[in-house]
């Protein structure tokens, strides 16, 4: 069994002694790297650091960076920079922009953010830095499109059982939480710790219980738990991606990748009716100026199980994308 991860200091990791592999195409990447990356990217872009958290297992060869950053207009949520790197080959470098909730420091990843990890071979270092600046470059896009989905999982509310049906599936199918997790999960349930802003039988409330579990996953696994709790979500109650523009720095409807479900309002309706044959499902925008039914043809696609995807992947030393 992993030993339990404990916080750190940037001066801890960057200290840590880096392994040797010789006749091994295996590349570390030094900690050292990464958060200087981090920092000059950071800067360049204009973000300013609120806080930085480290943690890492007993002798840094699992080590994780958080960034809470000094942007936000929403007030519930800041924007955050986060990576996680290894020395001993048990995970790929990874690193992606998210949120973070400002009542109870809780995480926010979204799980269709592009290629945000990389393989420890060869030209390791310059594609560590490529991915760094594409994070952080596409970071106030990433940003609006985790503040809508905030906002739409309030509309929802999830039943009793529906919540224990999600959660239980998060266990057993999904293999994203353990019985520790699981018992902080069903107290929150009953007995909240933080006010969310939202109905307490909402899936926004939900998901921050959920999240707080996440707390205490290893820093091997965080990113990815964060980034597939959120997937599983929006996955399951088809959460509509929007169109991320960098210039004008909008967002705008992608009308090919709605399955949105929300009830609409009766004033200012528009109907677009384009013939399909599985059942017509309703959408709304609040970035629009009025609210919009679109009816769209769109084939019903199967799913990709990112945590399978994952699994396979690091099985077949395959992780440049996933």
């Amino acid at each position: 069994m992993a030993k339990r991860a404990a916080t750190a200091t940037a001066e801890f990791l960057i200290k840590a002694p880096l392994p040797v592999y010789e006749g091994d195409t295996y590349t570390v990447i030094p900690h050292e790297f990464v958060i200087a990356e981090t920092a000059k990217n950071l800067a360049a872009q204009g973000f300013k650091v609120k806080q930085e958290l480290y943690r890492c297992n007993m002798n840094a060869n699992i080590a994780q960076g958080i960034y809470h950053l000094d942007y936000s207009d929403d007030p519930d949520m800041g924007m955050m920079f986060a990576w996680s790197n290894s020395y001993d080959k048990s995970m790929r470098f990874k690193c992606a922009i998210g949120g973070y909730v400002f009542v109870c420091m809780n995480g926010m990843v979204n799980g269709n953010m592009g290629a945000w990890g990389r393989k420890h071979t060869g030209s390791a270092d310059s594609e560590t830095t490529e991915t760094i600046q594409t994070q952080i470059g596409k970071a106030k896009q990433y940003y609006k499109q985790l503040v809508y989905d905030k906002e739409t999982m309030k509309t929802i509310i999830v039943d009793d059982k529906t919540r224990a049906e999600l959660v239980g599936r998060l266990y057993f199918e999904e293999d994203l939480l353990n019985t520790e997790q699981l018992t902080l999960i069903k107290h929150q349930m009953h007995s909240p710790k933080f006010d969310y802003n939202a109905d307490t039988k909402s899936l926004w409330a939900l998901y921050n219980h959920i999240t707080l579990s996440l707390h205490k996953a290893h820093p091997k696994d965080w990113l990815d738990h964060q980034r597939l709790v959120h997937w599983f979500f929006t996955q399951e109650y088809g959460i509509q991606p929007l169109v991320l523009q960098e210039e004008p720095n909008e967002v705008t409807e992608n009308v090919q990748e709605i399955v949105q479900i929300i009830q609409p309002t009766l004033d200012n309706i528009v109907n677009i009716t384009i013939p399909r044959e599985d059942p017509i499902q309703e959408i709304e925008n609040p970035f629009l100026k009025k609210d919009i039914i679109i009816k769209i043809d769109k084939p019903v696609v199967e799913q990709l199980d990112l945590l399978d995807a994952i699994k396979e992947a690091e099985s077949e030393g395959n992780l440049n994308h996933l």
